[in-house]
């Protein structure tokens, strides 16, 4: 499933796609996208039988200051264009067809974007995009 995600953020056009999480050090393209955990609740009646999962992923999308005219336009646009690249032509949001192969019982943004204001020693504006994906799985299953 993470795998999916990320093919499908590195569809938008100029951003720079990594798992992992946000650090100013690694973030030197002009426009970055990370992908990192968030939360993840666990919910199961007897151990055996599939369970649910609720995971919380992050996708902290920034552009570098200094590399751009038009910074706030170009982060506003930047979470459009990963909106975009989850949702469009897509008959129900919750269940995106791109991720058919996992259970998923539910995919959708748990919070409003949060757009990071830069302290002035940092060179970089941030956007955090919550995504919660509830999915039921084995015990055993990996990612």
């Amino acid at each position: 499933m993470i795998n999916k995600i990320l093919d499908r953020l590195k569809m938008v056009d100029g951003a720079t796609v990594r798992e992992g999480f946000y650090a100013q050090g690694s973030a030197k393209e002009a426009c970055f996208i990370f992908l990192q955990p968030y939360t993840d609740a666990f919910s199961s009646t007897n151990g055996r039988d599939k369970y649910r999962d609720d995971l919380a992923l992050q996708i902290v999308a920034g552009v570098t200051l200094t590399r751009t005219e038009t910074p706030t336009s170009d982060l506003i646009n930047l979470v459009r264009q990963i909106r975009s690249t989850f949702y469009k032509e897509q008959r129900d949001t919750t269940k995106p067809d791109w991720l058919k192969e996992v259970a998923l019982v539910s995919f959708q943004e748990s919070e409003p974007c949060k757009y990071i204001m830069p302290e002035a020693h940092e060179k970089h504006g941030l956007a955090v995009i919550t995504l919660s994906i509830t999915q039921t799985v084995e015990f055993g299953e990996q990612l």
